[in-house]
């Protein structure tokens, strides 16, 4: 090699050695320029101090270099996009829609409250075992010695209202095979003063114990009424007049607890306007299965005029009720004779529970256990024990009917608010006569 040559190939060395540390240390050019290394390769080739084949290992010599001295770009951070949903709006039901419900009863009201319809019944189912001594069994027509069952109530009802005023109800009791009337009416409610105003087949408001409905025996209200006696279909019509007029009034001295602790007072009054027309007291005693054990027989009179007065009052789970009614009757040719009964009555539910009122009527109402009947909780229901004693005499002058007393003491099991089975002994005893024992359950259900 020649001392020229050696010479030549120092200064390329130097040179490539000199443009790859400017290359490595400055900023990139922009993609349209060459870099200057690059430029300076492209000069040595064209001078031949390098050939074609020097000039790619180099150019690529190069780029591997420049793509190590630049840095890696950051890593992006993942994006989370929140997805933008406008706020549910409350979907507001139809005005005139409808549902359907059931609490005590089934319930189809208007959204808008415009009407309002229940539909329910009542089934109470009897097995009565009844013993007589030999002196009661002759003096009656007909013996009541044996056991029997009756459905005492078979009935179906639908009640409502229409629109501000408007109320109305339906109730028919299948019990005989027909289906009678009980509660057949119409009317109109929130009228001034008077309250409400009905028209139809419905029961006097007379007694407290008749006022609160056969579902549920065990502040101030008042009513007054014309009454028509009819048939079990409401029909009633020829020369005779047995009309009545009667009304009632109650209150309430007190109120405490929502109603567990109250006392109710009430009375009563009803004038039977009667002409050619007979009137017949007879009450069974308390069995409906049993025949009544005192009766005067058709009385001729002009008339009879009823009084009532009645006091109840509930503290807790213990309540009692009393009432009595005098009747004084027009006898024809006689005069006026009095009838009169009596009956007080007290209860205590053993698991806490309180006798229920409502003082829009001025009656009891429905009671529900606080723990209803479950197998699987382990609940039982409310129970209750009572007791109960009636007196009725249906002596006077010339009226010979009779005088009567009743003991009666029962356990009721309430497994649901509208279903309960009741357990009743009642001992009834004719004065002079002879005495009466029974035994009766009672399987309630009201919906």
């Amino acid at each position: 090699m020649s001392r020229h040559s050696v010479r030549s190939t120092f200064a390329l060395a130097a040179s490539l050695a000199l443009f790859a540390a400017l290359s490595a240390t400055a900023e990139e050019p922009a993609p349209a320029k060459k870099s200057v290394t690059e430029q300076v390769l492209e000069i040595l080739r064209a001078q031949g101090t390098i050939d074609d084949a020097r000039y790619q290992d180099l150019k690529k010599q190069l780029e591997d270099e420049q793509r190590a001295a630049q840095p890696a770009p950051p890593a992006e951070e993942p994006k989370t996009e929140v997805a933008k949903t406008e706020p549910a709006k409350p979907a507001v039901p139809d005005p005139e829609g409808w549902k359907i419900y059931f609490k005590d009863t089934l319930r189809i009201e208007r959204n808008d409250g415009w009407a309002k319809i229940h539909i329910g019944g009542m089934t109470q189912f009897d097995f009565a075992g009844i013993s007589e001594d030999q002196a009661l069994r002759e003096e009656l027509d007909e013996s009541n010695q044996g056991t029997g069952v009756e459905f005492r109530r078979a009935r179906l009802s639908m009640d409502g209202e229409i629109g501000e005023n408007l109320i109305f109800k339906s109730e028919y009791d299948f019990v005989g095979g027909n289906a009678g009337f009980r509660d057949v009416w119409v009317g109109l409610q929130r009228l001034p003063y008077a309250g409400r105003a009905l028209a139809g087949h419905f029961k006097e408001p007379m007694s407290l114990e008749e006022i609160t409905s056969d579902r549920f025996i065990t502040r101030m209200t008042w009513g007054v009424g014309g009454f028509r006696d009819t048939d079990d279909f409401g029909n009633g019509f020829g020369t005779s007049s047995p009309y009545n007029i009667t009304a009632r009034i109650t209150g309430l001295p007190v109120w405490q607890d929502d109603g567990r602790t109250l006392v109710h007072v009430g009375y009563s009054y009803s004038h039977r306007f009667r002409d050619s027309d007979d009137v017949d007291f007879d009450p069974r005693p308390e069995v409906n299965l049993s025949d009544p054990l005192i009766d005067t027989g058709d009385i001729r009179s002009h008339g009879v005029d009823v009084f009532g007065a009645e006091l109840s009052t509930v503290v807790g789970p213990f309540s009692a009720q009393g009432e009595f009614l005098d009747s004084l009757v027009d006898v024809k040719g006689s005069g006026h004779e009095n009838l009169w009964g009596a009956y007080g009555y007290a209860s205590w539910f053993l698991t806490g529970e309180s006798r229920a009122y409502d003082p829009k009527i001025g009656a009891f109402t429905r009671t529900s256990p606080k723990h209803p009947f479950s197998i699987g909780e382990g609940t039982w229901g409310a129970w209750e024990l009572a007791g109960r004693y009636s007196y009725v005499t249906l002596n006077d002058d010339t009226i010979r009917g009779g005088i009567e007393s009743d003991v009666t003491a029962a356990v009721n099991w309430y497994l649901y608010g509208n279903f309960r089975i009741m357990f009743n002994y009642v001992f009834a005893h004719r004065n002079d006569v002879g005495d009466q024992n029974a035994w009766m359950t009672r399987f309630s259900l009201d919906f």
